[in-house]
C-alpha cells in the first residue's frame, strides 16, 4: 500500500486522467496556483483540496468514470492517509498476515500510537491461538510502545495481559511482577475493571505457586475489602479463589463456603457450578471421604464437558485420584490418560505434567513406567 504528498497526489491524478495542469484552472483556481501546488511550493489547503477535488470529479465524468474520494484528499500529508487507513482497517477482523501489513505502515510513518494497538491485536489473536511466548513478545512491544510515547493509558490492561501470558506458561514469579505492575497502573488510570480482574489474577497464581496466605490475603485486601462497587462475577469467582486457598489449608471453612455459593450461583451459571463441583470433590479427596468426592467429581465432569473442556483434565485428574484410592487402578489411568491428552490439545502444561506425573505413581511395573515415559517425551516432543 502505498501513500503520496499532496503534490504527487495532484501530478499522479493529472496523468490517470491524461490531463494538463491547465485543465484543472477553473474562476478559484489559476495556472499558476496549479503548478505551485503539483511542484509542493505551495501547500495544499482544505478548501484548495475540495476545489481540486470537484474539478477532477467533473473531468471524471466527463469520461464516464467514477472517482471515490474525499474533498480533503489532496489536503492530507502522506502520514495523515496512512493513519486514516490504518484507523479504518483496524476495525475488521484482520488476520496476522494483514495486521503484519499494518504494522510496517506504522513502522514507516512511525505512527507509534496505532503501532501499540496493532501490537496488542497481534497479541490477543496469539494469545487465542495459545501461542503464549508470541503473546507475551507482541503485549511487551506493545507496552513499549506506549511507554516511549508517554502514554499511561492502556498500560494496566497490557501488564495484566503480560502476566496472563506468564500465567499460562507456568512462570508464576514473573506473573506475579506484572499482575502487581497492572494493579499499580490501574489505579493510576482509575480502572476499577483492571483493579479488580489483575488482583484476582495475582490471587490465582499466589495460590497456584502454593503461596496460600498471600492469596487469601490479596482476596481480602484487593477486593473483599475493597471500597469501589464490584461485579457479581468477580466477587464470586474471588470467594472461590479464597475457598481454593482455604482448601489447600485443611481448613474446613473451604466446605462451607462452597456451599455457600452454590446455593448463590444455582442453575444461572454451568461454568462457575462446575469449578464448585470439582472444588467440594477436591476438599472431600483430602478428607478421604471418597464417595463423596466421586459424586462432585461426576456433577463437575458432566458441566466441564459441556461448558469448558479445556479445564476438565483438572476433574479428570481427581476422579483418577479416587478410583485409585477405591483400588480401581485401571479406571483410574484410563482417566489420567484422557486427561493428558486433553491438557496436551490445549497445551495447558500444569494438567499435563500432573496428569503423568499421576500415571507414574500409578503404575507399578518397569514396563509400564517405561511405556509412559515414553508417551510423555513424544508428548512434549509435539508442543
Amino acid at each position: 500500500m502505498e501513500f503520496f504528498e499532496p503534490s504527487e497526489k495532484i501530478r499522479l491524478m493529472r496523468k490517470r486522467f491524461g490531463i494538463r495542469q491547465s485543465d484543472l484552472v477553473t474562476n478559484n483556481i489559476t495556472m499558476a496556483f496549479v503548478s505551485m501546488m503539483e511542484n509542493g511550493r505551495r501547500s495544499v489547503s482544505k478548501r484548495s483540496s475540495e476545489r481540486l477535488v470537484s474539478r477532477f470529479k467533473e473531468i471524471a465524468m466527463n469520461k464516464s468514470l467514477t472517482l471515490d474520494i474525499d474533498n480533503e484528499y489532496f489536503s492530507r500529508l502522506a502520514e495523515e492517509d496512512a493513519r486514516l487507513y490504518i484507523e479504518k482497517e483496524l476495525i475488521k477482523n484482520n488476520d496476522h498476515t494483514e495486521l503484519d501489513k499494518l504494522t510496517k505502515i506504522a513502522l514507516d510513518f512511525e505512527i507509534y500510537d496505532l503501532l501499540a494497538k496493532i501490537y496488542e491485536m497481534k497479541a490477543d489473536k496469539f494469545l487465542a491461538e495459545k501461542d503464549f511466548v508470541k503473546a507475551f513478545i507482541n503485549y511487551n512491544l506493545a507496552l513499549g510502545k506506549l511507554q516511549e510515547t508517554r502514554q499511561n493509558s492502556g498500560q494496566a490492561l497490557l501488564h495484566k495481559q503480560l502476566g496472563v501470558c506468564k500465567e499460562r506458561q507456568g512462570e508464576y514469579i514473573e506473573a506475579i511482577y506484572y499482575f502487581k505492575q497492572a494493579i499499580e497502573h490501574s489505579l493510576k488510570e482509575s480502572n476499577i475493571l483492571i483493579y479488580f480482574k489483575s488482583s484476582l489474577n495475582l490471587a490465582i497464581v499466589y495460590a497456584k505457586s502454593t503461596q496460600y496466605i498471600s492469596c487469601i490475603q490479596t482476596v481480602d485486601e484487593n477486593i473483599l475489602k475493597a471500597k469501589f462497587k464490584i461485579s457479581k462475577e468477580i466477587l464470586i469467582n474471588a470467594r472461590m479463589t479464597k475457598a481454593n486457598a482455604l482448601m489447600e489449608l485443611k481448613d474446613d471453612n473451604a466446605l462451607k463456603e462452597y456451599f455457600s455459593l452454590v446455593e448463590e450461583v444455582g442453575d444461572t451459571n454451568d461454568l462457575v457450578l462446575s469449578f464448585l463441583y470439582h472444588n467440594i470433590s477436591e476438599f472431600c479427596y483430602k478428607k478421604d471421604n471418597y464417595k463423596k468426592s466421586l459424586e462432585y467429581a461426576n456433577k463437575a465432569h458432566a458441566l466441564k464437558n459441556k461448558v469448558n473442556r479445556v479445564a476438565l483434565p483438572s476433574t479428570l485428574n481427581i476422579k483418577g485420584r479416587v478410583f485409585v484410592k477405591l483400588g480401581l487402578v485401571r479406571e483410574g489411568t484410563m482417566m489420567f490418560d484422557l486427561a493428558a491428552s486433553i491438557a496436551a490439545e490445549n497445551k495447558t502444561f500444569d494438567m499435563l505434567i500432573e496428569n503423568y506425573k499421576a500415571l507414574t505413581l500409578a503404575y507399578d511395573s518397569k514396563e509400564d513406567l517405561k511405556e509412559v515415559m515414553k508417551r510423555f517425551e513424544k508428548v512434549i516432543g509435539t508442543l
